[in-house]
C-alpha cells in the first residue's frame, strides 16, 4: 500500500526534485530550528561516494557547500520516509538510509553503523520512520477505538515506556477526511511542547499501518477518575482548571484549536494526583486563522455556535473547558438526556442551571467562572488568558492576585433545565450512533 504522506510531500516539492535552491532566509531557519549537523556521503555515477556536511532543522535538510558554511541545496523532509539499509561492498558493509518516496528520493551513506544510528535518531524527530519493530517492543493493548488501537510499548534502547497509537492505513484512506485528519494531528503535535499536553515523539509508517509514539500516561483519563471521585473539592478543581486553561492558552497562542476537549481526552499523570494531567487526541484539531466552519466535537461539550452552523473561533475550546469545570464541581453533566439526540438538543439550547442541592457547596465565584466559560455568546465568552485572572483562582490558593474588574454574571438561561441523571451515567458518552472518524458527528 502506498504512503499516505506521499501526496503532501509532493505538494511541498512541486518541481518533482528532491533538492531545491534555498531562499535567502535560510539563516533564520537554521538558527531558530536547528537540530543536528553532521557528515553524510552521497553516491556518484562512478559508484564512488562524496562526503559533504548537512544541517538538519525541524522541517528541512540543508546540503552544505564544500566550505560547510553556505547551503547549496535544501529539501523539505517533514513528510519524507526514512528507510535504513546495509549494503555489501566487497568484504565490507556500507550503511545508509533512503529518504523520500518512490522515484523522488535520495540515498545517503554514513561512515559506520554507529553514525547511522545517530542520524536515524535525529531524523526521527522530523521525518517519517519505517520500522517500529526495530525500535520498540509492544507489551500490551491499553486502548481501542473504532479506527485505532493504543499499545503500551518499551523503547528497546532506553527501556522507557511509551504509548503507541496504531491506525490502519486502509481505514485512513477510506474514511472521509481520514488522510487530512491524520496529517493534521501529526503536524500540530509536532509543533507543540507543553507540560500539560501529550508529546508526540516519533511517527512510523509500515505497509499497512501508521504509528504515533507518544507519552505513556499510566493513571487513566479524567472520565474514569470521576467515576471514582464523583466530583472535586473546589480547591482541587481550581488547581485542575489552572493547568487546563494554561494548556489551552498555550494552544491558542500558537494558533491551534483542539475542538474536542472532554474528560476522556485529559490523561492523568499520577494515580494519587487529581490535578496533574495532559491534553491528548488532536485528531480534530486545526490551525486557526479564518473562522472555522467544520461541525465536529463530542455531544455535550460542543460550543453552541458550532451546533447552530455558525463560523467559530478558538472560543469553542473555552466552552468545552466550562463544561468540564461544571462536571468537576457537581459531578453531573449540564446537558444530559436519554439518548445522544436529546443531549445534542440540550447542548444546542445551552440552558444551564445550578440546582441548590448540587451546587450549595460551590462558591459564588466558582459558579460565576462556569457561566463565563459556558457563555453561549462566543463574542463575550472569556478567553483562557482572561479566565486565569478570575478571582476564583485567588480564593483557592493561587499566589498571584488576579481579580477581574467586571461584575459577576447573571444566570445564563432563565428557563434552564435540571442536570438530570449523574455524569457517571455512561449513556452520556455512548456515541456509536453519531460516530465518524472516531468522533461524534454534531
Amino acid at each position: 500500500m502506498s504512503s499516505i504522506f506521499e501526496k503532501i510531500d509532493a505538494d511541498l516539492n512541486p518541481n518533482g526534485n528532491f533538492w531545491t535552491v534555498p531562499n535567502e532566509d535560510y539563516t533564520n531557519e537554521v538558527s531558530n530550528n536547528f537540530i543536528f549537523q553532521g557528515q553524510l556521503k552521497l553516491p556518484q555515477s562512478n559508484d564512488l561516494l562524496k562526503k559533504r556536511s548537512f544541517i538538519l532543522t525541524k522541517t528541512n535538510l540543508f546540503y552544505m557547500k564544500k566550505s560547510g558554511k553556505i547551503p547549496k541545496f535544501v529539501s523539505k523532509i517533514c513528510w519524507k520516509k526514512v528507510e535504513p539499509f546495509t549494503e555489501e561492498s566487497g568484504s565490507d558493509a556500507r550503511f545508509g538510509f533512503k529518504l523520500g518516496h518512490k522515484e523522488f528520493f535520495q540515498d545517503f551513506y554514513t561512515e559506520n553503523s554507529s553514525e547511522l544510528d545517530d542520524w536515524l535518531d535525529h531524523l526521527s524527530k522530523v521525518a517519517i520512520m519505517s520500522d517500529i519493530e526495530e525500535d520498540y517492543a509492544i507489551i500490551k493493548e491499553i486502548g481501542k477505538g473504532n479506527y485505532a488501537q493504543v499499545y503500551l510499548a518499551q523503547d528497546l534502547g532506553t527501556h522507557e515506556q511509551y504509548a503507541v497509537k496504531n491506525i490502519l492505513k486502509e481505514t485512513i484512506l477510506h474514511t472521509p477526511r481520514g488522510v487530512q485528519s491524520a496529517i493534521n494531528e501529526i503536524d500540530i503535535m509536532r509543533k507543540i511542547y507543553h507540560q500539560n499536553i501529550v508529546n508526540l515523539h516519533k511517527v512510523y509508517e509500515s505497509e499497512n499501518m501508521v504509528s504515533l509514539v507518544m507519552d505513556y500516561m499510566p493513571a487513566g483519563d479524567l472520565f474514569h477518575r470521576l467515576q471514582k471521585r464523583d466530583r472535586f473539592h473546589e480547591f482541587v478543581a481550581a488547581k485542575f482548571m489552572i493547568n487546563l486553561l494554561e494548556g489551552i492558552q498555550y494552544l491558542h497562542d500558537n494558533k491551534i484549536i483542539h475542538r474536542d476537549l472532554k474528560p476522556e481526552n485529559l490523561l492523568m499523570k499520577k494515580p494519587d494526583s487529581e490535578f496533574e494531567f495532559k491534553i491528548c487526541d488532536f485528531g480534530l484539531s486545526c490551525i486557526s486563522g479564518d473562522e472555522q466552519v467544520l461541525r465536529c466535537g463530542s455531544p455535550g461539550y460542543v460550543a453552541p455556535e458550532v451546533l447552530h452552523r455558525q463560523p467559530y473561533t478558538s472560543k469553542v475550546d473555552i466552552f468545552g473547558a466550562g463544561v468540564i469545570l461544571y462536571i468537576l464541581l457537581c459531578g453531573y453533566s449540564p446537558f444530559n438526556g436519554k439518548d445522544i439526540g436529546e443531549i445534542l438538543i440540550r447542548n444546542k439550547e445551552c440552558k444551564t442551571s445550578f440546582p441548590n442541592k448540587q451546587w450549595k457547596h460551590v462558591s459564588e465565584h466558582g459558579i460565576d467562572l462556569v457561566k463565563r466559560l459556558m457563555n453561549p455568546d462566543p463574542v463575550t465568552r472569556i478567553s483562557a488568558e482572561e479566565a486565569l485572572k478570575h478571582p476564583w483562582f485567588f480564593e483557592n490558593g493561587r499566589k498571584k492576585y488576579c481579580a477581574m474588574v467586571t461584575p459577576l454574571t447573571n444566570d445564563i438561561g432563565l428557563n434552564s433545565i435540571d442536570c438530570g441523571s449523574s455524569f457517571l451515567n455512561k449513556q452520556s458518552f455512548d456515541e456509536k450512533k453519531y460516530q465518524k472518524n472516531g468522533r461524534a458527528v454534531v
